[in-house]
């Protein structure tokens, strides 16, 4: 099915490009400053997130062989931190420039997956598990909320809508992709070394190593760009008078948002 897909990706860019009179996805997106490489460092945090995610789960209950109750309870304080780092991220925002909150994210993440890496066998739940959760909680608000952000400012006032659903979808498709790469890596490990527990290992260091590209990419190549845009730029108001034409004619109304 994979060529299938690659076809159909080929063909959707190709219409998007020369054909499709309002594209769902503007290929010039892509040019804005820092944004194809924030989508970059948003996609590997959450590909990192989606390979700690199962091999936290897999560690708990087939290494240590913990219940779906002793993991919830274990899993308790990733629901508090995790509610509290939403709130610390919007606390953040107008103290800390963006990118820096982004690194913070990354951070956590990378050490999180180091920690589980690098977990004894026989070991209690305390020193790195309990430590490992708590940091993991606080990665996906701030990435995601950093990336809104540099992400808005980056690109033309009529694209903000679909920056910001690109980075929303880059959550999901991250841990999908990050989760199908770390159990490639997995079975290819544990068939070598015989050892179940080394395949699991690997998986979580190929998490530590995307998050540390991650980090690297955000420190520099990611910057805020400074948005003193007052109003709509002449190129989107033209568009706006377009589509509101268009919705006219359709018979549609739309109410006017300038007033």
């Amino acid at each position: 099915h994979i060529p299938h897909v690659r076809i159909r990706i080929a063909n959707f860019l190709l219409w998007e490009r020369n054909y499709a009179a309002e594209p769902i996805m503007p290929l010039d997106i892509f040019k804005a400053p820092s944004f194809f490489m924030l989508l970059l460092v948003v996609l590997l945090n959450y590909m990192a997130v989606g390979t700690l995610i199962w091999y936290q789960v897999l560690w708990l209950q087939k290494v240590w062989h913990w219940s779906p109750l002793q993991f919830a309870v274990g899993w308790t304080p990733f629901v508090i931190c995790a509610t509290g780092a939403a709130c610390l991220a919007a606390w953040m925002i107008p103290r800390m420039a963006a990118q820096c909150i982004l690194a913070i994210g990354t951070v956590t993440i990378l050490i999180s997956n180091v920690l589980m890496a690098t977990v004894p066998i026989h070991q209690s739940y305390w020193p790195q598990i309990f430590p490992s959760v708590v940091l993991f909680s606080f990665c996906p608000d701030f990435v995601y909320t950093a990336g809104q952000i540099i992400a808005s400012n980056s690109v033309r006032r009529n694209q903000q809508g679909i920056a910001a659903s690109v980075i929303g979808t880059l959550n999901l498709y991250g841990n999908s992709l990050g989760l199908g790469f770390a159990s490639t890596i997995e079975v290819q490990i544990a068939r070598r070394s015989g050892s179940q527990i080394m395949g699991y290992r690997a998986a979580l260091f190929f998490g530590v190593a995307i998050s540390a590209v991650a980090l690297i990419l955000d420190v520099c190549f990611v910057r805020l760009v400074k948005d003193d845009r007052e109003g709509w730029h002449e190129d989107d108001h033209m568009e706006e008078i377009e589509l509101t034409e268009q919705a006219e004619a359709s018979g549609v109304h739309l109410p006017n948002v300038n007033h």
